[in-house]
């Protein structure tokens, strides 16, 4: 069967939505009830007549209007309601305030029982022809046109009216002659109907003194084009004015927001019918359950389409062309948000809500810029360019907010994921975000420092921490990981992309995104907001909710197919789209009939007990040729990143995981972590504080460890030495240390000498680190004894080799620590300094005793003072350092640490000068 165009198409089964038009007959066709019911039906909606009027009328002049009885009326009203009761009604044409009051009581009571059905309003005044169509029992038609009907009796009972220049003009007594006027004109007839105004300029052109009065000359023509060039108006554009009031289903940003819409002016004469035409537009757009803002830029669309194929069909003006649901993009109209009191309320309650996080990565110039920019710019002249453009479609893309599975999904080869972190500390609990909601706003989400759950922000450090882990993660695995919200973060650290709601669009720097380089996905949830997304021109836009969710009641039903489809048809060839909502594996086919090319999903993947594979499941079943191609790992592909690269090498996927918590770090990321790969690090002593330094560091990815101690484990040495354990009680230190290192961190090649450190061994025990020091790696000693011959030993040894020492001990509840590297910082001194040879030092855990935890303070600092050696984090210069040359008591008891500076000893046989500089002292020997 053929479609309702003649097409190929098969025919529509679905019993289409009723709307009313309630309004005069057009004789000739063009207007009136025909123009409606052939827009109706045109739109896809089945139209039903309620007839005010009967008019003698051609495409050239009106002779004569004559309304119907009230009876007439009424019984239209009462048998039609009680069979086919309507979605939309659309009132145009009346005859006189009789009609007006007759019709106002019946929608009072009407609304009672169907309190959702938008009625839409044109107070037709003047056919397009110029003649008077409404008649107050008048034979005067001009006389009685200029006395205009009054229509405040609709007062809170319609959704929308819709009057041209000179009816705007009428209805609120006032000039309209600049576009300001006209604007505050409709703002007023808003306030005083308590209802939206969509107030059409498109005509403007024929000015607003009273057309009735013989003012058809050209010259009067041509001096109206001057004057309104010099107030305001663009003749080039027909630019309507929609102020909202209380829109219903609309997103709090919008419903009370006041906007121009700016299209393109169609220049022909055959616009008979372009009013009716528009508010049955509306009446039927509205009716397929889309939302207000919606059905005004789709009937704009459509009437901007049909003037552009409309032909002449008698003398006149000819009447629109009935083109089918507009989906050429050039036709919809450009949107100028006009209430900046409204932005800079959201911008400053934004800023103040989360200023602890914007001073994190804005400075106050940079912040006061910002308001300043942002609050003053219309969103399409924001940017001159485009935002990042996706190479591919993005296919099945993943919403999560945890970072293990997040590091799940991009070990397993996934090429797009979004994190969305919950502000909320309670909902970071929670399995899965919001499904619905791919770009929620920041703002809805907090306010006063508190989600909406009472309970404090996930803000500043440990926000910041996630944010920077996923980002790292994102770019070793080659990812475009779109970070939600966090523009700043994502901004900081460098990540691929970042995904805002609509409401974030108003108070987030899109200029600064751009400029650092991401791509940027846009929330929509209508045509309204898509194409406001489209202003922004960004990366793709997202789509949704398709279906119903049980995890939150929203304001607006499910977007469902048939709109989704709609979206689609309009926007495919300019965007990659992604829908979202409700998308599992038993509607995937539904949703891909659409045309749409990608999915965003949340809870199939987040819910599913294995999510890697609900993941390929669901690519296989989107993509089957792209679900194969997306599993493989995609770190040797394309990089996506521009960043520093480490002499070719790159960590492995799973060493990046293992380490993913160090290379997140500024301080040592991909390039650090392969330096550790690198080290050589020599342990002398695997007593409390040695085998303790071993695993840390071992864990921590040092490749060499060469480990030193003569010593049997003893069963007094296991409530502080974790390493052994009793079955270990009688075996070498380093023998056993080296066997349980090799199952801890197989990746460190372990070397054991069982045998005591001397300056005659030391040769031999350092064989190792000498060897990698030629080959350029970074090394370390580490001295872990507490015999001080030995000590003195290593220490010599160090000096003479010219290795990097750090030395900790800890006996009782006293212990020290210090660094020293006679290359980098020579005026440190040494050991020798600190304890010549001949002093007597008799201190030990066997003749003092120690408690475990306080071994495990100080072996964590000689650790973490390794580590940072090892990933030259000591930026020291030959007059300071922070590390080097600094000696650290630690008091147990007190918990608190004393810090010195040594200098060389000149009396000192090992290395030369001394002298020690408490920090809060004069300098003073030890």
């Amino acid at each position: 069967m053929l479609g309702i165009h003649g097409d190929n198409a098969p025919m529509n089964t679905e019993r289409p939505a009723f709307v009313w038009t309630i309004a005069g007959s057009d004789s000739g066709g063009g207007a009136g009830i025909q123009a409606d019911l052939a827009t109706i039906q045109d739109l896809g909606c089945h139209g039903c007549s309620v007839v005010t009027t009967v008019t003698a009328q051609s495409s050239v002049t009106v002779t004569l209007v004559e309304p119907v009885s009230a009876a007439m009326l009424m019984a239209q009203l009462t048998t039609l309601l009680s069979d086919l009761p309507p979605k939309a009604i659309k009132i145009g044409l009346l005859a006189d305030q009789t009609q007006v009051a007759l019709l106002a009581d019946w929608i009072a009571s009407f609304k009672i029982h169907y309190p959702s059905v938008p009625v839409i309003v044109d107070p037709v005044m003047v056919a397009s022809c110029g003649d008077a169509l409404a008649v107050d029992n008048c034979q005067d038609i001009k006389s009685a046109a200029k006395s205009a009907l009054d229509f405040r009796p609709f007062k809170g009972l319609i959704e929308l009216i819709t009057p041209n220049v000179l009816e705007l003009g009428r209805l609120t007594h006032s000039d309209v002659s600049t576009k300001a006027q006209f604007a505050a004109a409709a703002l007023a007839l808003s306030q005083s109907l308590d209802c939206s105004v969509l107030a059409k300029g498109g005509d403007v052109s024929f000015g607003s003194s009273d057309i009735l009065a013989d003012t058809h000359a050209q010259t009067h023509a041509n001096a109206l084009d001057t004057a309104y060039k010099s107030n305001g108006w663009d003749l080039e554009l027909a630019e309507d004015y929609l102020v909202c009031r209380q829109v219903r289903a609309s997103s709090e940003l919008h419903q009370n927001g006041r906007f121009w819409l700016a299209s393109q002016r169609v220049n022909t004469r055959h616009n008979h019918g372009s009013g009716c035409t528009l508010s049955s537009a509306i009446a039927a757009v509205l009716a397929q359950g889309f939302v207000l803002q919606d059905a005004v830029v789709v009937a704009k669309a459509y009437v901007s389409q049909g003037l552009s194929a409309a032909i002449g069909l008698g003398q006149g003006p000819g009447p629109l062309a009935r083109t089918g649901w507009p989906n050429n993009l050039s036709r919809y109209a450009k949107i100028n948000l006009c209430d900046g009191n409204f932005i800079r309320h959201h911008l400053n309650r934004h800023l103040d809500v989360r200023s602890d996080l914007v001073a994190t990565v804005l400075s106050a110039t940079a912040q006061a810029t910002a308001q300043v920019r942002i609050a003053s710019t219309p969103p399409q002249n924001i940017l001159s360019h485009c935002f990042k453009v996706l190479d591919a479609d993005l296919g099945v893309y993943p919403v999560v907010n945890d970072l293990t599975m997040l590091e799940s999904l991009l070990a397993a080869g996934v090429k797009t994921v979004q994190l969305r972190i919950k502000t909320d500390i309670s909902e970071l609990t929670s399995s899965a975000p919001v499904e619905f909601d791919l770009g929620k706003s920041a703002l809805d989400r907090c306010e006063s420092g508190k989600s909406k759950s009472g309970e404090p922000e996930l803000i500043g450090s440990e926000l910041e921490a996630q944010i920077q882990t996923a980002i790292a993660l994102g770019k070793h695995f080659n990812a475009q990981l779109f970070i939600n919200d966090h523009w700043q973060l994502a901004i900081k650290y460098h990540a691929f992309g970042v995904h805002l709601g609509q409401e974030d669009l108003a108070v987030t720097d899109l200029a600064a995104i751009q400029a650092a380089g991401l791509a940027l996905g846009i929330s929509s949830h209508s045509y309204f907001e898509l194409l406001l997304a489209h202003q922004y021109s960004p990366s793709y836009i997202a789509l949704g909710h398709i279906f119903p969710t049980t995890t939150k009641q929203m304001p607006s039903a499910p977007q469902g197919l048939a709109k989704l489809k709609r979206y689609v048809a309009l926007f495919q060839d300019h965007y990659p789209l992604v829908a979202i909502g409700g998308i599992d594996l038993d509607n995937l086919a539904k949703v891909k009939a659409t045309g749409v090319a990608n999915i965003a999903v949340v809870r199939a993947i987040t819910e599913a007990q294995d999510p890697v594979a609900a993941f390929a499941v669901l690519s296989q079943a989107w993509e089957p040729y792209l679900g194969a191609k997306c599993m493989p790992n995609m770190s040797t592909n394309k990089p996506l990143y521009h960043g520093e690269t480490v002499s070719g090498k790159t960590l492995s996927d799973a060493d990046f995981m293992l380490y993913s918590r160090q290379v997140l770090l500024p301080e040592v990321g991909e390039a650090g972590q392969l330096q550790l790969a690198d080290a050589n690090v020599v342990i002398v002593g695997l007593g409390g504080l040695g085998q303790l330094a071993a695993q840390y560091l071992a864990r921590a990815g040092i490749g060499c460890l060469t480990l030193i101690d003569m010593d049997k484990v003893e069963i007094s040495n296991l409530p502080r030495q974790l390493l052994f354990s009793d079955g270990d009680i009688g075996l070498n230190k380093a023998r056993v240390a080296k066997q349980k290192l090799n199952d801890l961190a197989p990746q460190c090649t372990v070397t054991a000498h069982e045998t005591a450190f001397n300056t005659e061994t030391a040769a031999h025990h350092f064989a190792d680190i000498l060897e990698a020091k030629q080959q350029g790696k970074r090394i370390l000693v580490l001295d872990c004894t507490d015999n001080f011959a030995t000590r003195q030993a290593i220490n010599r040894s160090c000096i003479e080799a010219a290795l990097p020492l750090v030395s900790a001990s800890i006996a009782a509840f006293s212990g020290q620590l210090f660094a020293v590297d006679q290359m980098l910082f020579p005026s440190g001194g040494c050991y020798h300094c600190i304890f010549p040879a001949q002093t007597r030092v008799s201190q030990s855990c066997s003749t003092q005793g120690v408690l475990g935890p306080s071994v495990g303070v100080m072996a964590s600092m000689q650790s973490l003072v390794a580590m940072k050696l090892l990933l030259n984090m000591d930026r020291c210069d030959e007059s300071k350092s922070a590390l080097l040359g600094r000696f650290w008591r630690f008091d147990a008891k007190s918990l608190s640490w004393t810090a010195a500076t040594l200098t060389r000893d000149p009396h000192c046989d090992v290395c030369g000068p001394k002298e020690v500089c408490l920090s809060s002292d004069k300098p003073s020997k030890i």
